[in-house]
């Protein structure tokens, strides 16, 4: 669940990304994992889907990573934290004993918002992220 002012616009990274829409001062709350806000696909729920709409899917799904990973199934965010972009030095962090991100830095209003994608899922999850490990 998203806990700052944003917005979802087009991307210098990968397509469309999250942008923040007032200032952030660093150590500011900025995602917190919830439940409700995260959809679980099972593969065969996306296997009955449409190929293009399949793909477009899998393209914001993840399974996970140690005590979260999922067997045949995926996670889909249903709110707009699945526009996060990856970054190697992003400018949010991920605090994995309380399952947020916070502002790594002050971030103006107007920036992209990114995290590490290997905070939350394995390699293989997504091809941008088998394009990162190869």
């Amino acid at each position: 669940m998203l806990h700052v002012a944003h917005y979802v616009s087009a991307s210098s990274i990968a397509g469309v990304g999250l942008f923040s829409a007032q200032p952030i001062a660093a150590g500011t709350l900025v995602y917190t994992c919830d439940p409700r806000t995260l959809r679980v696909l099972h593969d065969r729920e996306l296997q009955e889907l449409p190929p293009t709409l399949r793909e477009r899917m899998l393209n914001y799904c993840y399974r996970g990573r140690g005590p979260h990973r999922l067997a045949d199934a995926w996670y889909f965010c249903i709110d707009d934290s699945r526009f996060f972009n990856h970054a190697d030095r992003p400018n949010c962090r991920w605090l994995a004993e309380s399952e947020c991100y916070v502002a790594a830095v002050d971030i103006a209003a107007g920036t992209e918002l990114t995290c590490d994608y290997f905070d939350f899922c394995e390699p293989d999850d997504v091809p941008y992220l088998r394009s990162l490990a190869a």
